[in-house]
């Protein structure tokens, strides 16, 4: 369980990374990041070391001096966890005005409406 819920969006990249590739050493990490981001190594670093002390990610030790990280929390719990959070800030936890928003001025095609409403449909 985290001990912190808010991953910053640069942690984001850093998650998305380990839930994709779990069990990777600092240098690799910072290798993948870099394509996309161009951060130092510090910064991945630092990053890294957040996301563990938030108990979102882990170390193993058991190859001394080159560490293995993975995550602790689902891609799927995560992203969960994200939502209920911007729900509970932004539409004060009112999911149906949330979805006004969402669908309010958007151009959803045919198929996304017709998803949209099936989903609503088979809602309790």
């Amino acid at each position: 369980m985290m001990k912190n819920k808010n991953i910053s969006d640069s942690e984001w990249k850093i998650m998305k990374i380990l839930w994709e590739e779990p069990y990777l050493t600092l240098r690799q990490i910072d290798e993948r990041v870099k394509e996309k981001s161009g951060w130092s190594y510090t910064t991945v670093r630092t990053l890294v070391t957040r996301l563990t002390e938030k108990g979102a990610a882990a170390a193993d030790k058991s190859h001394p001096g080159n560490f293995r990280y993975y995550p602790l929390i689902s891609e799927e719990d995560s992203k969960n966890r994200e939502v209920k959070s911007f729900l509970d800030r932004v539409f004060d936890g009112k999911k149906s005005m949330m979805m006004v928003s969402l669908t309010k001025d958007s151009n959803l095609t045919e198929d996304e409406t017709k998803t949209l409403m099936s989903i609503i449909e088979k809602m309790d």
